[in-house]
């Protein structure tokens, strides 16, 4: 029976056997906060067995104590100590190693890591609370020399991060087969994603943090501009050859995906107020030029809402506080709203991506690194508190979508069966709309029309350029 000293013999891709230095972390960039511990003796100890594979055997008596503190502090193994020395940033295609698509595959990993692209960086995560390239420093080397040294006759194989090797194949075949978060049967529910998460053995890619191909908010602005327009031509009867003029659009987030919700509504010629807890992801799109004005003051968010209306202009507003208080002030103020949304990342709502009313985003991470029960519990106290207002504010008229961010699944989830059509379960759907089945879906998708994307490999802004062109040209 082969055991694990067999298999790292059989190996010809592995990491050296000296250990690099520990790393220190560089003050102000965001951390992934703390996911919490909950397994048990056994499950700990595979979970450290699971990230020791990566490590020559030699290296096992100084790294594996490590590994555990990592696991007790941040409840999932990182291996830090592994992660290259200061900022990984994305390189003209030609400064790697390998075939081309091989070079190009490597400059959208590093992009999705930069210091000032991902989220959480020295934890993998690129946007999405938990979307991360992969689930450990040690399967990133892999994945890179793996990279480095295949042929146009091989397609490595990544399950969740974790490269199983490269296989046979030929030219016109993927170069990359990779997989995230494959849970089937009773296993494919939140409690057991997170148990497998922390045990090593599945990630959360989203969409292009796993699939290494994130471009941040503008791979998805267009998408938003389009969701936001049509939105008001269904809800409003806005003829087609008009635009969002004067028309409040309210939501929350402003990170890699949401993110995109303040300058789409400008494009769209509306007034966007999106809420967002985390003053660090507000001064990331302020900066970009992604949103045009910031307060936390409410009184002053409606004074701006008043006047862009008065002039007919568009306009994107900040909020920096909790969409709850923001839609209970403007439910209290009679302030009529004829677009709601939200993405906030209720994907994970226990873990970071909702931060309760009454608490700022620091105290929430707080209470659910000290107290995860009683974070549990306000959380739900919370989205019960935002179903209550926007059932207020939709009975004034105000039209809400679900931007598939799992947010009424949360509230049903919440203890809220009001949510489901049947006041029962899930099985007939829910009270509102997601964006998909009522706008994206019927509107635009179902006709095969959509976004796409292209990465200028050479890093040059003159390439960027011809290929902004040829895109103009096509459309």
């Amino acid at each position: 029976m082969l055991n694990n000293s067999d298999i790292s013999q059989a190996m010809t891709v592995k990491l050296p056997a000296t250990l690099p230095p520990k790393k220190d972390f560089q003050p102000g960039i965001r951390r992934a906060p703390n996911r919490g511990l909950e397994l048990s003796a056994h499950e700990i100890r595979t979970a450290l067995k699971n990230a020791l594979r990566y490590v020559p055997a030699e290296l096992h008596a100084e790294v594996a104590p490590e590994f555990l503190e990592e696991l007790r502090t941040m409840g999932r193994i990182y291996g830090y100590r592994f992660r290259p020395e200061g900022n990984i940033k994305a390189r003209p295609e030609s400064e790697y190693k390998g075939i081309t698509a091989a070079r190009a595959l490597q400059v959208n990993i590093d992009n999705n890591l930069d210091f000032d692209v991902a989220l959480y960086p020295y934890e993998l995560v690129t946007y999405g609370e938990t979307g991360q390239v992969c689930q450990n420093w040690m399967q990133y080397l892999l994945i890179k020399q793996y990279l480095e040294i295949m042929t146009e006759e091989q397609t490595l194989v990544v399950s969740s991060g974790h490269p199983l090797g490269l296989f046979p194949s030929k030219p016109d075949a993927p170069r990359v087969i990779s997989t995230n978060g494959l849970l089937v049967g009773q296993w494919d529910n939140p409690d057991q994603f997170r148990r497998l998460s922390a045990m090593g053995v599945t990630n959360y890619g989203q969409m292009t943090a796993g699939g290494w191909m994130y471009i941040g908010p503008q791979g998805i602005v267009h998408g938003t501009f389009i969701t936001l327009l049509n939105a008001g031509r269904k809800y409003l009867d806005i003829p087609a050859d008009k635009d969002l003029k004067g028309v409040f659009f309210v939501s929350s987030g402003l990170g890699g995906m949401s993110g995109a919700q303040p300058k789409a509504v400008e494009i769209a010629g509306g007034i966007g107020i999106i809420a967002e807890v985390d003053y660090s992801r507000i001064e990331t799109r302020h900066s970009q030029g992604w949103v045009s004005l910031v307060s936390d003051d409410l009184d002053q968010i409606a004074a701006w809402m008043k006047e862009y209306k008065a002039k007919g202009e568009s306009v994107s507003i900040a909020y920096h506080g909790n969409v709850v208080d923001l839609l209970e002030y403007l439910d209290e103020k009679d302030i009529h709203v004829e677009l709601i949304s939200d993405q906030t990342s209720c994907h994970v709502v226990y873990e970071g991506g909702y931060t309760p009313a009454g608490y700022s985003f620091d105290e929430g991470r707080e209470i659910m690194k000290e107290d995860p029960a009683r974070f549990k519990h306000i959380v739900d106290e919370s989205l019960r508190r935002h179903y209550e207002v926007l059932k207020r504010l939709t009975a004034k008229g105000s039209y809400f979508w679900d931007y598939g961010n799992s947010f009424m699944a949360s509230i049903y989830d919440a203890g809220e069966s009001s949510i489901v059509k049947n006041g029962v379960d899930t099985t007939e759907g829910f009270i509102w709309p997601s964006y998909v089945e009522d706008i994206m879906g019927p509107m635009c998708f179902d006709y095969g029309f959509g976004p796409f994307r292209w990465v200028c490999l050479s890093g040059k802004d003159e390439d960027l350029r011809k290929t902004d062109q040829a895109a103009m040209a096509c459309i």
